[in-house]
Formats: C-alpha cells, sequence, structure tokens
C-alpha cells in the first residue's frame, strides 16, 4: 500500500495545542502530498493512525473485498471505516484532532505531549506517555521476537 518513493520513518515529539490541533512534521507533510487530504482512523494501539487518500482506498478496497468474500470484517470496520474522517492541513500545517480520536489515543486536555511516528505506509499520532509505555511494555515483553525480526531481516 506504500505510495512509491514515500518512506515514513521516525519519532517526532510534538504537542496540541488549545485548539486540539497537532502540526505534522515537516518531512512527514512532504511524503503525504501536504496539498492533498489525509485520512484518520483508529488502530488496534492507543493511536490515531494517519493515511493518505490513495492508501486509505486501497485499505478500504481490501476491506470491502474480505466482506464480500463473506469474512467477518466487524473488527476491522470499527477501527478504519466507521471513525475514519478525511482532513486537510490548516495553512500552518496543522491537523484538528477530533474528540473521539484523541479519547482513542488517550490525549487529554491536561496531557497535550504527543508523538508523531512514520510506520512505512502511515503516521501514527500517540500521547508521548502512552508511546513511550508502549515501547517500553514491547521490549519488555517480546526482546527474543524483536531480536528474531532483527536478525531475519540481516540487521544484527
Amino acid at each position: 500500500m506504500r505510495m512509491a518513493g514515500t518512506r515514513l520513518s521516525g519519532v517526532y515529539e510534538n504537542s496540541i495545542d488549545l485548539k486540539s490541533r497537532i502540526v505534522i512534521p515537516q518531512d512527514f507533510r512532504i511524503a503525504l502530498g501536504e496539498d492533498k487530504p489525509v485520512y484518520f482512523t483508529y488502530s488496534f494501539e492507543n493511536c490515531i493512525r494517519i493515511y493518505t487518500e490513495e492508501n486509505y482506498d486501497a485499505l478500504y478496497d481490501k476491506i470491502q473485498e474480505k466482506r464480500e468474500e463473506g469474512e467477518d470484517t466487524s473488527a476491522l470496520q470499527a477501527l478504519f471505516i466507521r471513525p475514519a474522517r478525511k482532513v486537510t492541513y490548516d495553512t500552518a500545517g496543522r491537523l484538528l484532532l477530533p474528540g473521539d480520536m484523541k479519547y482513542r489515543a488517550r490525549i487529554t486536555d491536561e496531557d497535550r505531549e504527543t508523538v508523531v511516528v512514520g510506520c512505512i505506509d502511515h503516521l501514527e499520532i500517540w500521547s508521548k506517555s502512552e508511546y513511550y509505555a508502549n515501547v517500553d511494555q514491547y521490549f519488555d515483553d517480546k526482546k527474543d521476537l524483536a531480536r528474531e525480526s532483527v536478525r531475519s531481516i540481516g540487521a544484527t
């Protein structure tokens, strides 16, 4: 689903403003096409996913195809279809985070610190505390799997 030439990776610490807007780092805006709309969706983790319109359409089509084949797609629809929002950048490169998305990502008015993460074909917006707790938990619980995965791609 990744767009040709687009490489989304990196971790950028940020925060939302009092109007629930977040500045997406310029490198990410350029990679996604800052003059094009993007789609917000939920995730299995406590974060917000951001897809280009092209990548979201491909995801939508795959879910639709599975549904037409008789597969139960209710979990996929709950995460990626029903809550999806098409959003555009304002002139300052900010995106407005809807309340339900903030709730899902555990971003609150009291704790507005966030992390924007590049994940190959999409971005993720996390509460800063939730992101680092998730990373710590992952490496505590899945250290052996992580080592095996790193070896499998020759990055020892």
